[in-house]
């Protein structure tokens, strides 16, 4: 029968007399601090960009903006009219 000294560190597997090693512990999942601030800042700027994108497509903007394509068509036909 074979005859191997157990390894500091190892463990005898039952039945087959064979030596593996211990499994490293697993270490402990990052900070959760960080977790918890990139999500903060994540959530923020999901905020922020539907703020901006409702704004965007308010009634009021809408009209600004239809507004101000008016009025520079103005000055270009005022300035064809006026030469």
């Amino acid at each position: 029968m074979k005859q191997t000294k157990q390894q500091p560190g190892s463990k005898v597997i039952p039945f087959t007399g064979e030596f593996y090693p211990d499994a490293p512990e697993p270490t402990p999942a990052g900070n959760n601090l960080t977790a918890f601030l990139v999500m903060i800042a994540a959530a923020l700027v999901a905020g922020l960009s539907m703020g901006a994108i409702s704004t965007y497509q308010s009634a009021d903007q809408v009209q600004l903006r239809d507004m101000k394509a008016q009025s520079q068509q103005l000055e270009k036909v005022k300035s064809q009219v006026c030469r």
